[in-house]
């Protein structure tokens, strides 16, 4: 009977553990399926991403004297961000350029001091303006446009119908705070 006992309790918590797991992946599949890029492509993304990110904070002096975004889509890299010099948004762009599965980097680095915490939060609110000003349009998923905001310049990325990119830039223009609208879309057909 104390083994059945321990036995029950042991798996009792193992069980838990896998419950922890299998609400980790669930929150990771929800993200997977609003994505219109294969799950692989997600992955390799990024990984191209964590790769950029972690190489870029470890370059002195680059990483002391700038603030680099890495954003991949289908191997496409987009660098955002501030950097004092044009040496070293040159520096960032090669560092990425040199991971593998990059296939372009575009880079939209500022050569200017990085933002400070103010500016970075209300390009937080910014973002979420227009993030959620896509959500509510009822014409376009504005869960297939990511927003990422910089200093008052707003940028889309995703795989977008060429309806929905219009549409999508009309709303980000409109919102209050936005300076300019930058976008990074790759062109999918419209499902008939």
């Amino acid at each position: 009977m104390k083994a059945k006992l321990i036995t029950t309790l042991s798996l009792s918590l193992l069980l838990q553990g896998c419950a922890g797991v299998l609400l980790a992946g669930a929150g990771t599949g929800v993200a997977s399926l609003t994505d219109r890029r294969a799950v692989s492509t997600q992955v390799s993304d990024h990984a191209i991403d964590v790769r950029a990110t972690h190489r870029l904070s470890t370059t002195q002096p680059l990483a002391e004297k700038s603030r680099v975004v890495v954003i991949t889509t289908k191997g496409k890299s987009l660098l955002l961000g501030q950097t004092p010099t044009p040496e070293l948004s040159q520096q960032a762009e090669e560092i990425v350029k040199d991971i593998p599965g990059v296939e372009e980097v575009f880079n939209e680095l500022r050569i200017t001091p990085p933002l400070d915490i103010t500016a970075r939060s209300q390009d937080s609110v910014l973002t979420s303006k227009v993030k959620s000003t896509l959500l509510a349009e009822k014409n376009i998923d504005g869960t297939k446009v990511k927003v990422v905001t910089e200093a008052h310049e707003v940028f889309l990325i995703g795989l977008v119908t060429q309806k929905e990119a219009d549409i999508a830039v009309k709303l980000a223009r409109n919102v209050s705070g936005v300076k300019r609208v930058i976008t990074v879309f790759e062109f999918i057909q419209a499902a008939p």
